[in-house]
């Protein structure tokens, strides 16, 4: 149940329609209340206010008429914008950040607003009556006309904003500081300081079964082909200690898992019933794309994607890559200071309960590093921030292994500087490698 709230809150954020359908409900809503208090007010109370809008039956529809047309018109040029900023989006900065301008609030309550303007004129204008006759009597709803101009004047507002709102979206360094602040905030989520209960590995490592034992285990497999979007870690704890299981899970979230493809082993097979092995499985949730609800690597990949198409030949933006690289180093300075949660992890009684599929600092890193490494060999001031940036983070490492990722990957740096072109640049980058392993080794004394 948990995962299936995430996923419908995961496509209800990521959709353009949920919000403006919302808000046109509501409209929906308030047009019908407000007419029904102008029927119980009655028309008096208009000619004791001399700023009000108090025409007659024609100038209401005229009124409403107006300003549901216009509305419609800003709409299509509301649309024809986002359209426009999608496809910049796209081929400046790559497909997978399409979703960050997708699930933009400000977006989704711009068109929420135009469409719930246009709606609730729409519906107040049908309860406007002329006398024709002696039996029917005009009805002009002047509270719910003058709410109407009030929403023709919010939506001006709202468009300004959203001309502005857009205008700054597509700048490269809101972009890349939206993604980087996003997986700030998602560290406590996609690196928890423990899963269970905190126990020392040596305990963990008497109760792990050897590797021929997991080979007779039950295995439980997809029943879908898609990414693996999310894992209930909470309710397979509850499920192996329930039912007094050791759980192997196969797959991370951000892996995708094809039809019949193991997720998970668990021992002892016999204990395994087909309601245990369904109810494992809803532990798992499958999607067609990935999402950086538990993908760690998922929003890393947005920033190095970013920083492939500003370093590619066509576009050519290195800078932007700089700021891709800046987020990085914030985005693995975050993950270096944080306790990673253990692969074995047991429950309330100290007993082996699941071993996990985690991601390390040694991976993210690698996500990190190595594609702009590549791509930007023959540049020196790319070259120059990775060994910068790798710098930083010296002082907030305290796991050794850490450590030496960092070394690495300095050195890798190191070597692709070759090929720069011009030797007084490479020699720069060589005096700034010796200053980067030096403040790594002094930072682990």
């Amino acid at each position: 149940m948990k995962l299936q709230l995430i996923k419908i809150r995961d496509v209800l954020t990521d959709s353009f329609w949920f919000l403006p359908a919302l808000m046109a409900l509501l409209a929906a809503g308030a047009a019908l209340g407000s007419v029904a208090i102008d029927q119980a007010i009655g028309s008096d109370w208009v000619h004791d206010m001399g700023w009000v809008w108090s025409g007659g039956a024609e100038g209401a529809r005229s009124v409403l008429s107006v300003v549901a047309g216009s509305i419609m018109t800003v709409v299509s040029i509301v649309f024809s914008l986002t359209v426009t900023a999608l496809a910049q989006t796209s081929s400046h900065f790559g497909p997978r950040v399409l979703r960050n301008f997708t699930s933009d609030r400000g977006v989704q309550f711009t068109l929420g607003t135009f469409i719930a303007t246009f709606v609730y004129s729409l519906l107040v204008l049908r309860t406007v009556r002329s006398e024709r006759s002696i039996e029917e009597s005009s009805f002009v709803p002047y509270l719910s006309v003058n709410i109407g101009m009030l929403l023709a004047l919010a939506s001006l507002a709202v468009l300004i904003y959203f001309i502005h709102h857009v205008s700054q979206n597509i700048q490269a360094e809101n972009l890349i500081a939206d993604v980087g602040t996003d997986f700030q905030k998602s560290l406590p989520v996609l690196f928890p300081e423990h899963i269970g209960q905190p126990q020392s590995d040596d305990a963990n490592l008497c109760q792990l079964p050897d590797e021929g034992r997991w080979q007779a285990a039950h295995v439980v497999t997809s029943s879908n082909n898609g990414y693996l979007q999310g894992v209930d870690d909470e309710l397979l704890m509850r499920l192996a200690a329930q039912h007094d299981l050791i759980l192997k899970l196969e797959k991370r979230p951000g892996a995708f898992v094809t039809n019949e493809e193991p997720l998970l082993r668990a021992l002892p097979a016999s204990s395994v019933t087909d309601d245990i092995e369904s109810r494992l499985q809803a532990c798992f949730s499958l999607g067609r794309h990935r999402t950086p609800h538990q993908d760690a690597l998922y929003i890393v990949q947005q920033l190095v994607e970013i920083a492939a198409h500003a370093l590619s030949p066509g576009i050519n933006e290195p800078y932007t890559a700089l700021t891709c690289i800046d987020w990085l180093g914030a985005s693995l300075r975050g993950v270096a200071r944080r306790e990673l949660p253990t692969v074995l992890r047991q429950d309330e009684d100290g007993r082996l309960r699941v071993v996990a599929c985690t991601l390390d600092f040694e991976e993210l890193a690698h996500a990190a590093f190595d594609q702009i490494r590549l791509y930007g060999a023959d540049n020196p001031d790319v070259m120059l921030n990775l060994l910068k940036i790798i710098a930083k983070i010296a002082p907030d490492l305290h796991r050794d292994h850490d450590r030496t990722v960092l070394v690495q990957h300095a050195r890798l740096i190191g070597e692709d500087a070759a090929q720069i072109v011009n030797e007084t640049d490479r020699r720069r980058v060589a005096d700034c490698l010796q200053k980067t392993l030096r403040t790594l080794v002094q930072s682990g004394s």
